[in-house]
């Protein structure tokens, strides 16, 4: 899964990059000189804490458990980071007198392993908590059958809808992706991966979607569900701890991942789909993926308002159906995506050399223009 993964995870980032990039130019934001110690110098003294990562891998691999790769993963941890406190306690820029007993280092670096243990241990009992329920509620929606009556309805639904198969497709693959962004509204995401795959996945395996898609689908709305409002826990918690405003905050995350979320529906629409997860040739994966990342670009001026200038609405009212042509990944919808992408740069970069000695297009939104 780790492999099916890759590509998904670039075109979320780039959604994200673009979306940063884009507020940047039109708010006018500067680079700005930040005077800290190098990121090398850093992560030489401080690699080790990535040890422990690795090491769960290679105990994965050798067939250790994984409950017990991980005890063994945090015991590695805990002596690098015990060497690691020995070791820096003496400054030689400092005088002797002003050097920390070792004795005190060690009760220190206790206390804090102790620290960090028990809040650890707090913050993981609302999610064994959660993950419990999904258990329960997962067997119970196995063992009575509820699962394939749910998804089964959920088909019968669409198909009600539809007219044709791909319209059942299509129509379906919106009702999950909403039942799986609602769910993950109350739920973590390992949770309500758990509960979807079990109520939603047999519904898109029975549209002859394959698991990995379907898989992939159901795992990458999950995901989204962190940053949807009206909960966005991953939003609410960078707030908490940056002291942002929780609700700005909550806006501007969903707006910024807002290209993301039709990526999904590119898995499991066409059997090109396949190849953004890495099941394909080497070429299929590489056009697939292309096609996607510009997909991807055009939601982002959907979204941003940007492309070498502040978009006009027409431009970006142009980019909303070349986006979504374009991710069906079938030759004749990117044909079409393209044309409707070319259009909207071309407007755009004709309507820029019209302007471009009014110095109106170039000035930033916070010297007193508009979107």
């Amino acid at each position: 899964m780790l492999i099916w993964a890759i590509v998904p995870t670039l075109l979320y980032y780039l959604g994200i990059l673009l979306a940063v990039e884009i507020d940047a130019r039109r708010f006018g934001a500067a680079a700005v000189e930040i005077h800290a110690k190098s990121a090398w110098k850093l992560l030489l003294r401080f690699g080790y804490h990535f040890l422990s990562l690795g090491v769960i891998v290679l105990f994965l691999a050798l067939d250790i458990p994984p409950f017990r790769a991980v005890v063994y993963a945090t015991l590695v941890a805990l002596t690098f980071g015990l060497a690691e406190r020995v070791i820096s306690r003496r400054d030689p820029r400092e005088p002797d007198s002003e050097q920390q007993p070792l004795r005190d280092s060690l009760l220190g670096y206790v206390k804090g392993v102790y620290l960090a243990l028990s809040t650890g241990i707090r913050s993981a009992l609302a999610v064994v908590a959660v993950c419990a329920a999904a258990g329960i509620i997962t067997s119970v929606i196995t063992k009575t059958g509820m699962g394939q009556e749910l998804s089964d309805l959920l088909v019968s639904l669409a198909q009600a809808l539809a007219a044709s198969p791909t319209g059942t497709l299509i129509i379906t693959a919106v009702f999950a992706a909403i039942a799986v962004g609602v769910l993950g509204l109350a739920v973590p995401v390992t949770a309500s991966f758990i509960i979807a795959w079990v109520v939603i996945g047999p519904a898109l395996m029975a549209l002859d979607i394959a698991p990995p898609e379907a898989a992939m689908f159901i795992f990458y709305y999950a995901v989204l569900s962190e940053v949807s409002p009206p909960t966005a826990l991953a939003a609410v918690a960078s707030a908490a701890i940056t002291g942002g405003h929780v609700i700005k905050t909550m806006w501007q995350t969903w707006k910024y991942t807002l290209p993301a979320f039709l990526v999904p529906l590119a898995f499991v629409l066409t059997d090109n789909g396949a190849h953004l997860l890495f099941r394909g040739s080497f070429v299929d994966v590489l056009w697939t993926t292309a096609v996607s990342a510009i997909a991807v670009a055009a939601l982002a001026v959907v979204t941003g308002g940007w492309i070498v200038q502040r978009a006009h609405w027409l431009e970006r009212l142009l980019c909303a159906p070349a986006a979504a042509l374009l991710l069906y990944l079938q030759p004749v919808t990117i044909l079409v995506g393209f044309g409707f992408l070319a259009a909207a740069i071309v407007i755009h970069l004709v309507r820029t050399f019209r302007h471009r000695t009014g110095g109106d297009l170039r000035r930033p939104l916070n010297e007193g223009t508009s979107s």
